[in-house]
């Protein structure tokens, strides 16, 4: 049976500790497959006594990005990088997570995946996932890492790690490179995803916009039912903002379900 998994950050526990509340009770019901935390730098140390409480659920941690300055693309972050990691690392062992969702850099030009490749092997974690990002940042507007198929397959062939395929990445790229949506998606299925990030959007769009399912134009019924398997982990990446409750979650993924 497929799982989806709500998100939560880091800082949820001290800015939003009602939301938080709420996860965790609809979590040990089973009206979510696992949690996904986004592990902010600089957090573990504050939250680690509240994150404790989700000790024993199916948990897989995200590592923070460029917009929390997690360059692997550039080689004077090396040591930087390596220490905003850490957290990542401290809350995966604490919660037991198999994997680390783990985004590659900012696209520098030449040397730029060579580069990339250097450093996810430096972090020296087997449960780092790479995951798949979109051509160009609809919030830095720099161009990214791991936006095609090769860039993604040649990290995996050389790190060995897992992949996280993110769906309205892949349709964002494939829209800015002027590519068919379903032939990259198909090609990011034959790496074989150990997991996956799905949202609503519209489908000929380079924004990854983290619609609430319903809201856009994706086809989600044969997303779910052509590129993820029966047993696949899928994080539901929508909605933006400060969360006011957990009913919007549970709403897409009782949105999902149906289209089962």
């Amino acid at each position: 049976m497929r799982k989806f998994g709500v998100k939560l950050w880091s800082m949820d526990f001290v800015s939003n500790p009602q939301f938080v509340l709420e996860a965790e009770k609809a979590l040990k019901e089973g009206k979510f497959g696992y949690l996904e935390l986004f592990a902010l730098p600089d957090t573990y140390d504050e939250v680690k006594n509240e994150a404790k409480r989700f000790e024993g659920l199916l948990t897989v941690i995200h590592a923070p990005h460029v917009r929390q300055d997690f360059d692997t693309s550039n080689p004077d972050r090396v040591v930087e990088n390596q220490k905003i990691f850490a957290d990542s690392k401290k809350f995966a062992d604490l919660l037991d997570a198999k994997m680390i969702v783990t985004h590659p850099g900012d696209r520098y030009g030449e040397g730029s995946l060579e580069e990339n490749i250097r450093q996810f092997k430096a972090l020296n974690d087997e449960r780092i996932a790479v995951e798949n990002l979109p051509y160009t940042c609809s919030s830095t507007h720099r161009d990214l890492m791991g936006a095609t198929v090769e860039e993604i397959k040649s990290i995996k062939d050389e790190v060995h790690c897992l992949f996280c395929l993110d769906f309205s990445h892949a349709i964002c790229s494939a829209n800015k490179l002027k590519l068919n949506i379903y032939e990259m998606l198909a090609g990011f299925k034959a790496l074989k995803p150990d997991m996956y990030h799905l949202c609503d959007g519209d489908d000929k769009s380079t924004i990854d916009a983290h619609l609430h399912y319903g809201e856009g134009n994706y086809d989600l019924r044969h997303f779910l039912t052509e590129y993820t398997d029966e047993n696949a982990l899928i994080t539901m990446e929508t909605g933006k903002g400060l969360p006011t409750g957990i009913k919007p979650w549970l709403d897409d993924a009782a949105y999902l379900s149906k289209l089962l």
